[in-house]
């Protein structure tokens, strides 16, 4: 676990971060990173992990949050199902920038038949150097449901990161039953504890961080394409063959109680490699981070437009800022619909 002054763990589901009043505070999302660490996977594992390297110097963080997927314990692409192994390697690598990081499982990293479960994958992120882990409460769905506050020096709420496990798939069938999503005891457990923060810090913003994208981000997506303004085009595109958006099968309550909530302004995911987009919609940004994968997709190391980080920065004012890191020079933002800068 992250060892400093400015880290206090309040309980078995909330982090405290201290952070300076008077400078910038960096965000670096990265997200399925699908790192093999096998045999099978060297040589994209290089590149993968030279990727990051570069987005992170880019970057200059002060933290990153790792969305989902980071390990793929996928044997005919990476020759291994041993993620405990890989998470080991992932934790090496990562406490090298010396950077603190955080992340949220994905529907990758415990494929069927690896080694760890998710309580103990858990177990070994939380003995990270630089890592910000917890399980959470082991009564709700899924693994790692936690809160990191950001706060100033005298340990007042400046900004609640929320950390939710969007869980892998549905009815405990794998593949074949659909995705999975955030679930209703964990959408109360989220929105009791902001209502109490919101309580102690009037006018107090929470960002989300979760794996699979809501049901609303392909609902925003095919309104702004049919020119509805009541969605506004941030940056980005959706390289997803036939516009295709990775949502639930299931009915999820998240995005509703958020709205009615009005806390949370901001959502990331991943999921969707090749999918870069980030919309505004009733009242909230959803942002798809920049993927980094060289390996889960068929012919993704050819690919070069979705690949980098998000970086999210916090001003010393408050103001949020989100942008696109690419690790190239070429960012796609081809959107139908999408009202650009300086359009009509």
């Amino acid at each position: 676990m992250y060892c400093s002054d400015k880290l206090i763990k309040k309980d078995q589901e909330t982090f405290a971060l201290k952070i300076p009043a008077d400078k910038d505070f960096k965000i670096l999302q990265l997200t399925d990173l699908h790192l093999g660490f096998g045999p099978l996977s060297k040589n994209r594992d290089k590149m993968a992990l030279e990727a990051v390297t570069k987005i992170i110097e880019k970057a200059e963080p002060d933290m990153i949050v790792i969305t989902g997927d980071a390990i793929f314990p996928f044997f005919p692409k990476s020759g291994t199902m041993n993620n405990g192994m890989q998470a080991a390697k992932l934790m090496k690598f990562m406490d090298g920038f010396e950077i603190p990081y955080t992340l949220v499982f994905g529907n990758h990293d415990c494929e069927m038949g690896s080694t760890c479960n998710k309580e103990e994958l858990a177990e070994l992120y939380k003995q990270g150097k630089y890592c910000i882990f917890t399980e959470g409460r082991k009564e709700l769905t899924g693994v790692g449901n936690f809160i990191i506050n950001l706060v100033d020096e005298q340990g007042n709420v400046l900004l609640p990161l929320v950390m939710l496990d969007s869980n892998m798939y549905g009815d405990g069938g794998w593949f074949f039953s659909g995705f999975d999503c955030i679930n209703d005891d964990q959408v109360d457990w989220c929105m009791k504890r902001l209502d109490a923060l919101a309580a102690e810090n009037p006018g107090l913003e929470a960002m989300a961080f979760f794996h699979m994208p809501l049901a609303q981000f392909k609902e925003a997506y095919e309104k702004m394409k049919l020119g509805d303004r009541s969605v506004t085009y941030c940056h980005g595109s959706v390289g997803e063959n036939n516009d295709y958006l990775g949502i639930s099968k299931f009915e999820g309550t998240f995005f509703d109680r958020a709205v009615e909530s009005g806390i949370i302004k901001w959502m990331f995911c991943g999921h969707d490699h090749l999918n870069t987009l980030s919309l505004k919609y009733k009242g909230i940004q959803m942002t798809y981070g920049m993927s980094t994968d060289y390996l889960g997709y068929k012919g993704i190391h050819k690919k070069y437009t979705q690949r980098g980080g998000t970086l999210i920065t916090r001003d010393r004012a408050g103001n949020v800022d989100i942008k696109m890191v690419p690790l190239g020079s070429v960012v796609s933002t081809r959107v139908r619909g999408a009202k650009k800068k300086g359009g009509k």
